[in-house]
């Protein structure tokens, strides 16, 4: 049987919606594919089906029961049905809605994975919390890819620029930990501050940017931000360092070769990365070494490869092929 995949997943523009739209460009010409995307509560699933999960895609509050329910309603009629978790559940304080309603997030992802033939998320502490619920069904522990380009070699001759890219609200967060202390350390080690993406409404931070002569491109197309990334030095970017294997903007940095500064309050080891050695736990402010800081980078590059685009594809057909039909 051809793989004639639905993946389904939410239209709201994002990194998830990125990461389907890279996957599907980048599948062999000699596979068929047909897109489901969710615009109302009506969808049919057939066939074989990737499900592309994350609560808050499908429900504002992020327990999207309907959609659980229209799985199991679906489910007699859908041959191989594959879940790809990139969010679980959420978590937060009391007064917030995370607090209250992750018990349903954590009932809709359990349920999700206990009736799928297969299912992919992008971290390992993700994948054991499934585990207690999926048995021994075939399953892959995946990183994201990079949704602005490759490098198919790491290339160790790097021009003297820091990048920091993605989101406004993420470059926002990031200039805001990194504070002064960045342009400093640019300034005493002549590294120039590129900063790349949506224009920043946020007046202290545009400020600071124009203060410190950060070079602004705004948004660029996927290829421009991938030969900016692609002979840059530095990437920075604050994310917490046990949920950075979700994270597009560090993929991409890693996909480029660069040393990625990941500023965090905590540096334990996840996901095959460790502080050191793949990245560079927090503002450096000593002086540049420029050897070790290229091993990072090509350490960086090496710890990518497994999980990049091709791999992606490769592993959906893969469980695809090793799921039987008759279930």
């Amino acid at each position: 049987m051809s793989n004639y995949v639905f993946h389904l997943y939410s239209p709201v523009r994002g990194g998830i919606t990125d990461y389907v739209d890279m996957l599907l460009e980048n599948y062999s010409k000699s596979e068929k594919i047909s897109i489901e995307r969710q615009t109302d509560h009506q969808i049919f699933l057939q066939e074989q089906c990737l499900l592309h999960y994350s609560g808050y895609g499908y429900a504002n509050r992020g327990a999207p029961l309907w959609l659980l329910n229209k799985v199991l309603t679906d489910r007699p009629r859908i041959k191989k049905l594959g879940i790809f978790f990139h969010e679980i559940y959420a978590f937060g304080p009391p007064w917030s809605s995370a607090f209250w309603l992750s018990p349903v997030q954590r009932h809709i992802a359990r349920r999700l994975v206990e009736i799928s033939d297969f299912w992919i998320t992008n971290r390992e502490s993700s994948a054991q919390w499934l585990r207690q619920f999926a048995g021994d069904k075939p399953h892959a522990v995946l990183p994201v890819f990079s949704n602005v380009g490759e490098m198919s070699a790491y290339a160790p001759q790097r021009a003297p620029k820091i990048i920091i890219f993605g989101s406004a609200a993420l470059r926002v967060t990031t200039y805001r930990v990194a504070g002064t202390a960045l342009f400093s350390w640019a300034s005493q080690q002549g590294l120039e501050v590129h900063d790349i993406g949506p224009v920043i409404n946020n007046p202290e931070i545009s400020t600071m940017l124009q203060n410190f002569g950060v070079v602004q491109h705004g948004r660029l197309g996927l290829q421009e931000v991938s030969h900016q990334l692609a002979d840059a030095s530095f990437g920075v970017v604050a994310y917490p360092a046990n949920y950075v294997a979700k994270s597009g903007v560090f993929a991409a940095y890693c996909a480029h070769g660069i040393c990625p500064i990941l500023i965090s309050k905590h540096y334990a080891p996840s996901d095959g990365l460790l502080s050191g050695v793949n990245y560079v736990a927090g503002l450096p402010l000593a002086e540049t070494k420029n050897a070790s800081y290229q091993n990072i980078g090509s350490a960086a590059w090496t710890w990518y490869q497994p999980h990049r685009i091709m791999a992606h594809v490769n592993t959906i057909n893969y469980l695809l092929n090793k799921v039987s039909t008759a279930c």
